[in-house]
């Protein structure tokens, strides 16, 4: 691996860490899209997995209420988890840039209409029959362009949470969407000595940009939080779009 490559790497984990830590969501679509000026998209899923795990691990414990959520949102993973082996383990392949761009092309409208007066509402009984649902297309698209992002994230953010719960709900949904997809790439044969090695090593920025991304989070009032929110999914939106210029 080049100097030029793990300089990329290391930028890639730092600010997608950031985002991570900040609004709970954005690093794998952020990493990727930054590691992919300079390596091929397959190495660049590779290498995200190990960091992505470790801070989806840290993100659905912290905070104290892994317990109530999974309570909550244990339909919406599971069906999840069905839906992306469902997909994932039958291809070869995982990661079509065509079909993530698009996905991104979704992720930007909502985030478009999110910036407006509107505020979509999702009621605590329309959860029920709506979470395994939302799960299931969630998973599906994840196994088809390795990156979960649509619908669940537009979901989640209109349910009645705090902007702590709802970084935490995001990262135990992560937990069992990236769990899965990790699942898959081995099952594919993506792993090898250097992108582990690399991911191994990403974990240090990673980790550096989490902390920071935290300790931003908690100083936002509700409001500023939520535009943010709203604002890193039309970044990821965009990023994610880019592919279809």
């Amino acid at each position: 691996m080049t100097v030029l490559q793990i300089l990329v790497i290391t930028l890639a984990f730092v600010i997608a860490g950031v985002a991570k830590g900040a609004i709970g969501m954005g690093m794998p679509p952020i990493a990727i899209g930054i590691m992919t000026f300079a390596l091929p998209l397959d190495q660049s899923l590779a290498i995200m997995v190990l960091p992505t795990m470790v801070t989806n691990i840290w993100q659905a414990i912290y905070g104290g209420g892994f317990v109530r959520l999974m309570r909550r949102f244990w339909p919406m993973a599971l069906t999840a988890t069905v839906a992306l082996f469902a997909i994932a383990l039958p291809f070869d392949h995982l990661g079509s840039q065509q079909a993530l761009s698009w996905v991104g092309v979704l992720l930007t409208i909502y985030s478009l209409v999110a910036l407006t007066r509107w505020r979509p509402a999702v009621s605590r009984e329309t959860e029920r029959w709506a979470n395994p649902i939302v799960g299931a297309l969630s998973g599906a698209l994840c196994g088809f362009t390795g990156v979960a992002a649509v619908p669940f994230l537009p979901y989640m953010q209109s349910l009645d949470m705090n902007r702590h719960d709802l970084v935490q709900a995001l990262g135990v949904m992560f937990l069992f969407l990236i769990g899965g997809l990790t699942i898959a790439l081995a099952w594919q044969g993506a792993f090898h000595f250097d992108t582990t090695l690399s991911g191994v090593g990403a974990l240090i920025p990673t980790m550096i940009g989490m902390w920071l991304g935290q300790k931003g989070r908690e100083a936002a009032s509700p409001e500023t939080f939520r535009k943010i929110f709203v604002f890193g999914m039309l970044a990821l939106g965009l990023n994610m779009a880019r592919g279809l210029l």
